[in-house]
């Protein structure tokens, strides 16, 4: 695992040693990255990650918001719970040199709260544990509590065979499968 581009393109993170964590691949995270920076619907949103501040949800080793910030994002607030990954987040973070521009949330990523946040949020990724239906409660808490505002981007990374997120408030930009994930963006209404 490794940071494909930017400032700290080719450095090497820090990866889980048991199946605790379903790291992104490489592959999957220059994908993605490609759809936030380059496609036409984000474009529409107005979206420039050099401005954004990230969200990452279920952060696992951190992968996706170093990768953000590596790339220019202003900086990136990481949700996780497990100590593990905790550990291997922090190793990242000193390993890279980030430390003004990553924060750590140590709480369960379905109840954060604006106060834990107190940062106006461009780009929430989401990458829950596969089948066990966390990115409904997160997207639900998000918007309940009213941590994003209209025009925001949530990115969400599921298990293909399971149930398509689809929320009132949120519209539907793009989707994304590859190989058995699938990445649905969506726009806050």
């Amino acid at each position: 695992m490794r940071i494909i581009s930017g400032t700290k393109k080719g450095h090497n993170l820090i990866a889980p040693r048991s199946k605790i964590a379903r790291p992104m691949t490489d592959k999957n995270r220059e994908t993605i990255f490609n759809i936030i920076l380059h496609s036409k619907e984000l474009a529409d949103c107005d979206f420039n990650l050099n401005k954004a501040t990230v969200l990452d949800l279920f952060a696992g080793t951190g992968a996706f918001a170093f990768e953000a910030v590596s790339r220019g994002a202003k900086e990136a607030i990481l949700v996780e719970n497990d100590q593990y990954m905790i550990d291997i987040i922090f190793k990242n973070v000193e390993k890279l040199k980030l430390h003004t521009d990553i924060s750590l949330i140590s709480k369960d990523a379905t109840s954060i709260k604006p106060e834990d946040i107190e940062k106006n949020i461009d780009l929430v990724f989401l990458d829950p544990p596969y089948e066990k239906k966390l990115e409904f409660k997160a997207i639900k808490n998000l918007l309940k509590k009213k941590i994003l505002k209209p025009n925001k981007i949530i990115v969400v990374e599921q298990y293909s065979k399971e149930t398509q997120v689809i929320n009132d408030e949120l519209e539907l930009l793009r989707i994304k499968e590859l190989g058995i994930t699938r990445f649905s963006f969506f726009k806050v209404k």
